[in-house]
């Protein structure tokens, strides 16, 4: 399995997508070699090895952030370049069935090594360069998710949504592609409970794309009918300074509250405290934060281009661009407790009728195809 980064040291759902899917791949008997660019310690999986390429006998050794955007062009160009060619050349395939790579990171090295091995190559889409970028892709980045759609055997994506996109914008067969959901765990430490206290959580990145300037913007709304409400904005990104003088220029400096980056442990706590979450991403492939809100019984309101619509009814979702519509469908939730806790306990019953364990199954499944179309079996 090619991935990028992996607890407890990730920048997004790609890394925890990553660790409860092998959990759940060792537990039905399968063995994984997990690579990375980076080195651990990571968290114990059974039945996962770890591996990463050795580091540079001269000169410096690769950057260490897991956050792309965090590094120059040339530090990225230059980790993405020695990251695909150790996995080009790795030794094999002795106990490989098959390769798996998540996303584009490691498409380069998986295609050339699969080609290499004669073994399947399964790629499992997460999110789109077109989408990430709104239309403006980078051009490396395109060329390496490229890559993998049309070297994979099959591919996977996180929603049909996902899945019609590829079809319609990257021109990826339908037959070539199976929707395997996102799943989440439910946290043993906290569970949502109502609270005096009104508040509006998002959580995420500050892209463009995640669409934070609506939250602001509706929040700005919401403020004046719910007095007591208070607007908090987890996460950290690149749109950070620009959306921080918009609260300003709201008039929201004593009402909205940017966190930054948080870890585990304080968010399951702001999922279990809040009173509504809101995700009003432009495109969504599938949102585990929201599906983590629903499951933690928390009202939630996202962009009807989220993924996560397709698994779950007890949502309010709304168009991406109605700021309107995301104000009054959050003061309804604040203003209406009742409406809040038949809403949360209704979400969460639907967001746990399926976990980790059946999105294993469902992976393992396709990997018993890939491999049944060349005539093995795993």
């Amino acid at each position: 399995m090619v991935g990028w980064e992996f607890p407890p040291f990730h920048s997004g759902g790609l890394g925890v997508h990553c660790y409860e899917l092998t959990r759940e791949l060792g537990r039905l008997g399968h063995r994984i070699t997990f690579v990375t660019p980076f080195e651990g310690p990571f968290h114990p999986v059974e039945g996962v090895q770890f591996r990463s390429p050795p580091r540079p006998r001269r000169g410096r050794s690769p950057p260490a952030s897991y956050d792309l955007g965090r590094l120059t062009p040339r530090e990225r160009r230059n980790l993405l370049e020695r990251y695909n060619d150790w996995i080009a050349g790795l030794e094999g395939p002795g106990d490989y069935d098959l390769i798996h790579v998540h996303d584009w990171f490691g498409t380069v090295g998986s295609s050339r090594l699969a080609r290499r091995w004669r073994i399947p190559f399964v790629m499992t889409v997460h999110s789109t360069e077109l989408d990430r970028s709104l239309d403006h892709p980078d051009r490396e980045i395109w060329e390496r998710e490229m890559v993998g759609l049309r070297s994979s055997d099959l591919i996977i994506a996180v929603s049909r949504h996902l899945a019609q996109e590829l079809q319609d914008r990257y021109g990826v067969p339908e037959e070539k592609i199976r929707v395997v959901y996102n799943a989440v765990r439910p946290s043993a430490r906290v569970r949502h409970s109502l609270r005096a206290e009104q508040t509006v959580l998002y959580l995420g990145r500050l892209t463009l794309m995640k669409n934070v300037e609506t939250f602001l913007r509706a929040a700005a709304r919401v403020a004046p009918l719910v007095p007591g409400a208070r607007f908090i904005v987890a996460g950290d990104g690149p749109e950070y300074p620009r959306l921080r003088d918009l609260a300003q220029h709201l008039g929201l400096s004593e009402r909205v509250v940017f966190l930054g980056h948080v870890s585990d442990e304080e968010r399951a706590v702001l999922l279990a405290t809040a009173s509504v979450f809101v995700l009003p991403s432009v495109v969504e492939p599938f949102g585990i934060a929201a599906l983590e809100a629903l499951v933690s019984g928390l009202p939630t309101i996202v962009s009807k281009t989220s993924g996560v619509a397709e698994v779950a009814n007890a949502i309010f979702a709304v168009d991406f661009w109605d700021t309107e519509e995301f104000a009054s469908r959050t003061a309804e939730l604040l203003l209406y407790p009742t409406l809040r806790r038949v809403m949360g306990e209704a979400a969460r019953e639907e967001a746990l009728r399926d976990g980790w364990p059946e999105r294993a199954r469902e992976t393992a499944r396709v990997y018993a195809e890939a491999l049944a179309a060349r005539g093995r079996t795993l």
